[in-house]
Formats: structure tokens, sequence, C-alpha cells
């Protein structure tokens, strides 16, 4: 969308660089009540009150269910506490409720809630009380192979092993789909090599685990790998790829089923190419060929259908009422009823067995379909630019709906039907399309190009694909008739999957995720700086929609830095390239939902923390639990960083949404104890001294630990977690110039088997900063030293915040010896005033405020320009000032949103 001129960026305020029973609330492993302190029962929490929903989009048309999550003030809500959910009209919704997040002292600190396909309503009302119970429940039962999920509408059956994920879905006394398989399609060589080895593989199940059993929501956790096809057994071959986890949901009274796939890619970059990625069923059918039916969603509520054989358009008209009934998808009427010729002959026909919707980019996908696997396709059937990604096979007596979200963002995509004219159709949801070039994930160039000019880490042979993850959202719906052209669209815009938030007072309000701020409007000043924030999103979502920004990877990231002579986003230069959350991005998109609850920023913040945490997040390999940093392929850079994967800018999504797949990742980077004794952050530029077991950085190495141990222990209240953290904070606490301590920027010794820190006594050269907090470093420490009393830890991070941006003198004068932080103006701008807010020294927070006005400046950016004719390939809007990048946004971002919250009466 182009970028509205009702905004002016200003240069000192727009950073450039954008119901489940009572047990199942119960805190869950044994002990954990002694491990959190104290576990208050009902009656010695206090009474809660109630918080009010809304849909984020508006009331939706329809849905296929949601899950949520709320924040509880501390020492609120008791952690057996049960959860009503009453509609604005006054009825009882049914609601199924879990924890996701305790406080210290064991109460409730976030929950997550989910509804099923019935919630409708305009809004709701959640307090602590009964669920009502749901008039069809959903069960979850192991049946010997397999597990069973009802709800008196459709069964599923689920194995536990092997390489049919999903054996059936019925509903009543109808199969709907069957022999439901993960398939995968490799090709040895890329698509620019002569006669490359195809091959089939099957994703074998080898474990399957009941996550909820209802009564409102089901969900089965199967993992696995691929294994190799032979020519007549599936899954058989010895080589083991491609770890995934799928989960299966199923809701109190749903007629569809979500089913989430994630892999991780594992694959030989030089001789793995996925030509094709999906899942697969086999769907009966049992109409006559002209009641079989086929529909494809369109753009703006289109629909493309078609029978699988014709009767419009014949030079003999069989009747309107045959040609009405056949168009709507109803029955039509007997054949005895048709003209006499067509009658006759309607035999003669031809019948269309194989249909595909092709999404073969962001702004272009076709329809095909021909009569069988020997007969040319024709691929003129339909065109359109963006299709929703929803279909349905089967006929007037029931069919199968599928739907793939993200499709067209996250091309190339494809629906398939195929054999539609015989007894079993078979479909395929692709999450990578095989009807284009084989998936390349091998890297963009054969040598590295360092620091210096393309801002590129040199660690030639880190910059690999190996680790990252990839997820596909699918819906299947058990359809009892042909969906009419008018219930297409409803069921497309389902896929949307609707989002139940509160507001963001009551976010506030809580005090969840460190120091933020509500919009402040009541000055010039202020209204220019909110208006920048704004203005920020709504450039970024222009240029993610005028650049391109989509993918089957690279959805729901950004670019880092602008090159004017181009008109061009830095795509082809090193760490100037793809963003990968670099400098908080992802977090001062959530800040900012939390404040204004925009939809817009919602959106961009969900779609890049879900890329964040799977395609810049490494899961598996030798770089398990870092992240990758910015570079022209998210993979590419031979930087790999703990600031990339930490858990705390994952969390808001995490908390938000309740998304288990999110929960997944912020576990993904607890593996950084083994991993960072054999790559440490500094490997290249300091090695450990005898006796240590590996290097990092205070900052932000440790302070993305923190995150993840933080967010592990509020999640399960296990205090190994939090005994690391306090361990870390008393060593800080003893070391020479606290968290100013360390060579390279912070460097000091870790042991990763007892989380203790030391100094490692190489001398000097302490006190530089840089990069040190400003990967949400100080909102980690906020919030940490909220929920951890160390009081001789949080004296030294008062006096890092002090003096990082002190003069010299007062630096000489506090410590006894010179050294220069050289911290950056907006970047340390919070830290300064969070300072002079504990201290109680107005000065000390106007001088975060200076800090910040200073460094940026007063002269307002250029407003955005829209540039056309040969000076660009295709029109676009870009900001003219030079040195413009998604760094400075997001940190100029960052730093009003805390500036507002820790120094309000000295904002200007």
């Amino acid at each position: 969308m182009p970028v509205s001129d009702g905004y002016r960026l200003n240069r000192r305020t727009f950073l450039s660089g954008a119901s489940i029973a009572a047990a199942a609330l119960a805190l869950g492993p044994a002990g954990r009540a002694a491990a959190a302190g104290s576990t208050p029962s009902s009656a010695q929490a206090d009474t809660a009150p109630g918080v009010d929903l809304h849909w984020l989009d508006g009331t939706p048309t329809g849905t296929t269910g949601t899950t949520w999550g709320v924040p509880w003030p501390k020492g609120k809500v008791a952690a057996d506490t049960t959860f009503a959910l009453q509609e604005a009209g006054g009825g009882q919704e049914p609601i199924q409720s879990w924890p996701l997040a305790y406080w210290p002292d064991g109460t409730l600190k976030w929950t997550g809630h989910a509804v099923s396909s019935t919630a409708r309503a305009d809004g709701y009302h959640l307090t602590p009380g009964t669920p009502d119970a749901p008039k069809q429940p959903v069960t979850a039962k192991r049946r010997g192979d397999e597990i069973q999920l009802a709800n008196g509408i459709v069964d599923i059956r689920i194995a536990r092993s092997g390489p049919v994920a999903i054996p059936s879905i019925a509903r009543g006394s109808r199969t709907t789909a069957q022999d439901g398989r993960l398939i995968l399609m490799l090709q040895n060589k890329p698509e620019d090599t002569a006669s490359p080895r195809h091959t089939s593989w099957s994703g074998v199940v080898e474990s399957a685990k009941i996550e909820q059993e209802g009564p409102v929501r089901a969900v089965v956790k199967l993992t696995g790998h691929y294994r190799e096809d032979s020519k007549s057994h599936h899954g058989v071959g010895k080589r083991a790829i491609l770890p995934w986890t799928m989960r299966v949901y199923l809701g109190a009274g749903d007629e569809s089923l979500r089913v989430m796939h994630q892999f991780v890619w594992d694959g030989d970059p030089s001789a793995d190419f996925i030509r094709g990625l999906g899942l697969q069923l086999a769907v009966p059918m049992s109409d006559q060929p002209y009641n079989r039916h086929i529909r494809f969603a369109g753009p703006d509520k289109g629909v493309w259908g078609e029978a699988v054989l014709g009767l419009t358009g014949l030079r003999r008209d069989p009747g309107a009422t045959v040609r009405k009934a056949q168009i709507s998808g109803n029955a039509t009427p007997p054949v005895s009823e048709w003209d006499a010729t067509v009658q006759s002959g309607w035999q003669d026909l031809p019948q269309w067995g194989d249909f595909s919707l092709v999404q073969h980019s962001a702004t272009q996908c076709s329809v095909w379909k021909r009569t069988s696997s020997k007969a040319a396709w024709l691929k003129h059937a339909g065109f359109a630019d963006r299709a929703p990604g929803f279909g349905y096979v089967g006929g007037v007596s029931g069919g199968l709906g599928v739907g793939l979200r993200d499709f067209w963002q996250q091309h190339p995509r494809a629906l398939d039907v195929r054999d539609a004219t015989g007894d079993t159709a078979t479909v395929t949801l692709w999450s990578w399309s095989p009807h284009a070039e084989a998936m390349d994930l091998r890297s963009y160039d054969d040598d590295s190009h360092g620091l210096d000019l393309a801002y590129e880490d040199e660690r030639f042979g880190f910059g690999m694909s190996t680790g990252m993850a990839r997820s596909t959202d699918m819906q299947l719906w058990a359809l009892d008739a042909t969906p009419s052209r008018e219930e297409v669209p409803v069921l497309a815009a389902a896929l949307a999957r609707p989002q139940l938030v509160t507001d963001p007072k009551t976010y506030h309000d809580v005090g969840v995720f460190g120091r933020w701020s509500l919009p402040d409007r009541s000055t010039p000043a202020r209204k220019q700086l909110e208006d920048s924030i704004a203005g920020s999103v709504a450039f970024y979502t222009g240029q993610v929609e005028q650049r391109q920004w989509y993918g089957f990877w690279d959805y729901g990231d950004i670019m880092h830095t602008y090159d004017n002579d181009r008109h061009s986003w830095r795509y082809d230069v090193g760490g100037y390239a793809w963003d990968n959350a670099e400098l908080g991005s992802d977090a001062a998109l959530w800040y900012q939902f939390l404040r204004t609850g925009d939809p817009q920023t919602f959106h961009l913040a969900r779609a890049m923390t879900r890329h964040v945490t799977e395609t810049d997040t490494i899961h598996a390999g030798p770089f398990a639990g870092l992240g990758s940093r910015h570079d022209v392929q998210h993979y590419a850079d031979g930087g790999k960083e703990p600031r990339v994967s930490e858990a705390y800018t994952k969390r808001f999504m995490y908390y938000l949404t309740a998304d288990e797949f999110i929960g997944d990742a912020m576990r993904v980077p607890l593996q950084l104890d083994k991993t960072l004794l054999k790559y440490p952050p500094l490997r290249d530029y300091l090695d450990a001294p005898d006796g240590v077991p590996t290097v990092i950085r205070i900052g932000p190495d440790w302070y993305a630990l923190v995150s993840n141990w933080l967010t592990e222990w509020e999640r399960t209240g296990d205090t190994k977690w939090r005994d690391r953290i306090v361990t870390g904070m008393k060593d800080i606490a003893k070391l020479p110039a606290g968290l100013f301590t360390g060579q390279q920027g912070g460097a000091v010794g870790y042991d990763p088997a007892t989380g203790h820190i030391s100094d490692l006594k190489l001398g000097g050269d302490w006190g530089k900063v840089n990069l040190s907090m400003v990967f949400c470093g100080e909102q980690i420490m906020w919030e940490t030293t909220g929920l951890i009393d160390v009081p001789e830890f949080r004296t030294k991070l008062i006096e890092f915040c002090r003096y990082v941006q002190a003069p010299a003198t007062e630096i000489k004068d506090h410590f006894g010896f010179e050294f220069s932080t050289k911290a950056p103006g907006v970047f340390y701008s919070r830290m300064t005033a969070w300072a002079g807010e504990q201290t109680n020294n107005p000065d000390v927070q106007k001088r975060g405020w200076s800090a910040f006005l200073n460094d940026v400046g007063d002269q307002p950016w250029s407003p955005p320009v829209h540039v056309d004719g040969s000076a660009v390939f295709s029109k676009v809007d870009e900001m003219t000032d030079t040195g413009f990048s998604t760094n400075v946004v997001a940190q100029n971002n960052l730093a009003i949103i805390a500036l507002l919250a820790v120094a309000p009466d000295q904002a200007p």
C-alpha cells in the first residue's frame, strides 16, 4: 500500500535503519509449588477483576476457533483457578483454559484460552468462574495404535506410528478422507542441471502425544522424520531427514480440524533440493460425475467452481434447472428430466479428473485442469493475483474442504486434485509447490565478503542453512455437501484465524514485558513522537507490499538498510540485506501493538516473530540454539548469535496468542549451554584463558541467556532456571567494574555447567558497550530484577544505566579510573532515564531525553517520496535521507516507548 501523506517523519522520533478441568490449570510437575516459593490457594489469592475481549479485526463472519492469552496481576489469580467466558449479549461461551506462566509466588501470570468455531459474539468478558460446558464436547482417546478425536460431528483417527499420519476423517457414517500422509519430493541436483534424480519420501510418525483432551479443544502432537519410499511401501528407507512436528487440533462443535506442520532443514544443500512438500489425502468419490464438484476461493470473495463433468455451454441445453443446480453445487434433477439429446449423450462428454490451484508468486495464481495424466493441461481455466488458499473436492453428498493459511504470502504453494473421476480422488496441500522450481538452500556465493564493505561476517562456512525450520498451517473440513458459492468465501476468510485480544490498558496495568508506555499526545512534541512511530508502521507495511517481501522462507522479514542510489533496499549487499530482527525490530512492533491495539501492527509483528523463530533461529545442527545474523540470505552470515534466538522477543506472541509452536521455539535456545562451549560469540577475537570453559559477553549474550532462563522459569516454576540467573547476577556484582567489565565489549568467562560468570583478568579495555543492551537487554533486566531480588546486582544495574552516558569526569569520580563507553545516544537514552527514575534524580531522567533528542537531531526526516519512471523497475515510495535503516527505526521507537514510561515528566 502506498505511504500516506498524512504523517511526517521526524528525525528525532522516527527510527530508521521499522472447561478444561481445574487439574489442567494446576502448576503441573510435582514440587512446582515449592519451586516457586509458595502457591496460594484460591482463598489466599485476591479476586481478580474480569477482562474484556474483542476481535482484533472486527467480528468475523466465520472462524475455525481461536486461542489467545491474558495477563493477570501478581497475587490475584491462584494456580487452580478456572475461567468463564460471557458473551457481550449475556450468554455463556464454552471455554478451555490453561496456564502459560506464573509469578514467583505461584499465582497465574498468563493464561491461555481456546474457543471453538461456535464463538461469534461481538465481544466477550473473561473472568474467574466455572466454564460453560459445550453441547458437543471434543474428546481425545488412545485406541490401540491410534488416537481418536471426536466431537459428535467429525471423527478423526491419528496414527501413533507409521507413514500414514491421519488414517481417516469421517463425518457420521461417511468417510470424508483417508490415508493422510506427509509427502516430500526431492531431486539430487539444482533446477538448471540436466537429468536430476527424483525421489519420493513419506513423513513417518515416530511418536504421538495428547496435549489437550477437551472438552472445548483437543490437541495431538506428532513427531517424526521423512524416509524414502520404495516402489510398494511408503517411508521404509534407512535415511531419516527433515525432523518434523505436526499438531492436530479439533474443537467442540467444529466440522473442521487444524493441522500445523513444521519441519527442520537438515538436508545436504548441494544434493537435496525439495521439489515438493505437502499433506496428501484420499477422498472417496461416490456421486455421479456431473454432481462432483471442485471449488477454489479467489480474491475479493471470488469463487472458481466447476463440475467434473460440465453441463453448461453445450451445443444442446440440458435445461435451466439443470444448469442452475450444477453451478450452485446442488444435485441436478434426474437425467430423465434433462433435454433428450443431453440425456443420450452426456457420457461422451469429457470428464475432468485433475485440477490445480497454483500460486506462482505473490501477485499471480492460476487454475489448471486436465482430463487425466495422459493428457495436456488447460492452464487458462482461471487467473487471479492472490488466492486465499481454500479448495473443495467432493460432491453433492459431501467431501473435503482444504485450506492453506498464508497461501499467497508464502508462495510457491498449490492445491492439487487428482483422479476426481475415479472412486477415490487424491488431494494434496502443497507447502512447497512442485509446479515451481526446486528449493535451493545453497549459499548465494562461494566466498565471504567481509565486514568492512559488505558488512558481512566473514567466518566463511558458518553461513549454512542447516537447522532452519518452517511451518505450514492447514485446515481440513469434513463437509456434508458441496459448499455454495456464498459459503466458499466465508470458509476462506476463516483461514485468517481471527484473533481475540484485550485493550492496551489491561496489558499495561498488569506490568508485563518490562517498562513501556501508553500513547501520550498531550503536547505537540509528544504527538510528533507518537505520529513517528505510527508512521513507521505504515511505511513498513507499504514496503512489504511494494517490495514484495513475501515467499516461503522470506515472509515476515523486512530489509535492513536502504540504497538511495539504486532506489532499493540493499538486498544483495551482505549484512545490509534481510533484517532478521536486528536491533529489536520485532520487539518495537510488539510494544507498539500492546500500547495501541492496532491490527496492522499486530499482523506485521506476528509474521515477523513466526519468521524469526523459524527461518532465523537454528533449531538443530552444529549451531543449535543460536540465530543467524542479518545477510543476503537469512542464514548466509557467518555470525551466529544468541541475541537472534533469545526467548524474550518471542514471549510477546506466545503469551498473546498461546501458540504452541512459538512455545516450542522459546525452548530451542536452551541448547546454548552446549553450543557456546564450541562456538563462543567472540571465537575469532578472544580465546578463553586456561580454566575458563568459554567466553561470552555480558551483553547481549548473557542477557539473551537470562531471557531464555526467565521464560522457562515462569512457564514451569522450575527454580533451577531462576538459580542460574541468580548465580550470574551475584558474580557480575563482584566484577571490578560491574556491567562495564570485560574486553571486546563486555567479554567475561562463562561456565555453562554452573552458570558462573568470571573476570578474564586480561586488563584494560573496559567500558565499551556498543550493542550490549540494544536487543532488549534493558527490558530483560528491568523485568528480571522486578522478579528476582538480588540487591547487589540491582545496584550494579542502576550504576551501569547511570554512567553509560555520563561525562568522563563523572565516570572517573565514581570508578576511580577512566574509560569510554561509546554509548550511542538513542540506544542508551532509556537506560539513562531509568537510572534517574530509580535514584529519584530528575536531572538524570532529563539527560536520557537529551541523549535521545541530541543524537537524532531536531530536523525532521524528509517525507516519503514517490519514485517512478526510468529510475526504477517499478514505482516505489522511499525515504530520501541517506543512511535510512531499520536499525535506527527500531531503536528510535523502542526509545520513545520506554522514555515515556520511565521519564514521562521530562518528555518534551
